[in-house]
């Protein structure tokens, strides 16, 4: 008798993250001399991150709070929907998609200091924001409504841990 494995929704979301990573390095190869338009702020922010100052620390704590709250309040809905295991596919995909995307433009920008560039951009608080996703993530197969409320907590500190890394201690990192 023949075994057939089962493949498992932690492999499914890896298998989306990994294509969305393909799909985004892909686009910004063929972006080619559009890529520094196609930044736009970003590459502004990047540039000059060792010297902001403290009224743009603060703009960047607030533009980060809203855009990681709103990322981690929408996943957090789709995860209370019956369609919460392909909801989670999807982020799982297009987080794949920005980070390859991300990874694709700095290296082409800088070259092969662009792998440094990239870690330095992502390191300290993608340490607090990956454990949070992956507490949704693996509840997201059994829906969200089950989850403990100490998970809920503890996703919720992670995501705001690295909402402060992400505007005061990151900075610092990408002006080495």
């Amino acid at each position: 008798m023949r075994l057939v494995r089962r493949i498992t929704f932690p492999w499914v979301l890896c298998l989306c993250c990994f294509c969305g990573t393909a799909a985004g390095a892909v686009t910004a190869n063929c972006l080619g001399e559009e890529l520094p338009e196609q930044l736009g702020l970003f590459l502004a922010i990047y540039q000059r991150s060792g010297t902001l100052s403290r009224t743009e620390m603060r703009n960047l704590l607030g533009y980060a709070a809203r855009q990681r709250l709103s990322e981690f309040g929408l996943a957090a809905l789709i995860g209370l929907t019956p369609f919460s295991a392909a909801g989670f596919a999807a982020i799982a995909f297009a987080g794949g998609f920005c980070l390859g995307f991300l990874h694709a433009a700095v290296t082409l920008l800088q070259g092969i200091a662009g792998i440094l560039s990239f870690l330095s951009l992502l390191m300290p608080h993608w340490l607090c924001y990956l454990p949070a996703w992956a507490i949704l993530a693996v509840q997201a197969e059994d829906g969200l409504a089950a989850m403990k409320p100490r998970r809920w907590l503890l996703a919720t500190l992670l995501v705001l841990g690295g909402i402060w890394m992400e505007a005061y201690v990151n900075p610092g990192f990408l002006c080495f």
